[in-house]
């Protein structure tokens, strides 16, 4: 094999395998919605190295992120009934 074969096979090699490892974490990724998945997919794969590295970056903050986690924890929260209002937060000494 001649030297610039090879080096467009490693490169082309390369790329795959960023591709298929940025996919890998858009399908491992529960922050996103379905439509905003297949938007990333088009932009790894239609713009190989900007979309890969533009999608890492964005995926790479919500890993271990999940939709289904509350805003707020009610659980937490010292609020009472809405006729009374607000009551702040709660210090039992």
């Amino acid at each position: 094999m001649d030297t610039p074969l090879l080096v467009t096979v490693c490169i082309v090699s390369l790329l795959l395998a960023l591709n298929l490892y940025i996919s890998y974490l858009v399908v491992k990724s529960d922050f996103y919605e379905p439509a905003q998945k297949y938007a990333q997919y088009a932009l790894i794969w239609l713009l190989p190295v900007i979309g890969a590295i533009a999608c890492y970056l964005f995926v790479q903050p919500t890993l271990g992120a999940s939709t289904k986690h509350a805003a707020y924890d009610y659980d937490d929260a010292a609020f009472v009934s809405a006729e009374d209002g607000y009551a702040g937060p709660q210090h039992h000494d």
